[in-house]
């Protein structure tokens, strides 16, 4: 090969790798997760019907701070940590960052996970945010045993009328006739 056509082609290259992290690298230490469920966390079923948890939203910024816009929701990947953490899976919502360089995604419980929380680490691309957050989990299957059944009807009943955090299905502070009507729709499940 000719020593200018081995220039030029070296001179692309290097303008292909400048246009690419110009273009969409993010920056681990300044992009970030937040958890925007309106404060409410996520609610599990074995029998993996309850409602999922909105939203995962992951902003993904360049060093400098500017937004990346257009980074497809397939090139993030997230790692879910705590007990029960297997029984929870992430879906995308949007198809890309938007102009903010904003994404949001879903939490799903597919079985129980206890009560509790679970931490949720994000990856784009192959760069690990050094930002993480916190789910946080409530079950109608008290005892983890697969089933809601009169068991865990009793400890439920137990919290009636308190602020027990485990028995507020509805995030509202307090456990009351719509935290039961909630219970009462997975019982037998």
């Amino acid at each position: 090969m000719s020593r200018t056509l081995t220039g030029v082609l070296a001179g692309c290259l290097v303008l292909a790798m400048a246009t690419v992290a110009g273009a969409g690298i993010p920056s681990a230490d300044d992009s970030y997760v937040t958890m925007s469920n309106g404060g409410k966390g996520l609610t599990t079923c074995p029998a993996g019907d309850a409602s999922a948890y909105q939203y995962i939203t992951v902003t993904a910024l360049r060093a400098d701070l500017t937004p990346i816009q257009g980074i497809p929701s397939g090139s993030f990947f997230f790692t879910v940590t705590g007990t029960g953490s297997g029984n929870v899976s992430i879906n995308a919502v949007d198809a890309e960052t938007d102009v903010s360089g904003n994404i949001r995604f879903e939490a799903m419980g597919t079985g129980t996970v206890p009560y509790g929380s679970l931490t949720i680490d994000v990856q784009i691309y192959t760069v690990v945010l050094t930002d993480s957050d916190l789910l946080w989990c409530n079950t109608y299957d008290y005892d983890d045993d697969g089933d809601v059944d009169p068991i865990d009807f009793g400890q439920f009943a137990g919290d009636f009328t308190t602020t027990m955090e485990r028995s507020d299905f509805d995030w509202d502070g307090d456990v009351d006739p719509i935290d039961f009507g909630s219970f009462a729709a997975h019982f037998t499940h």
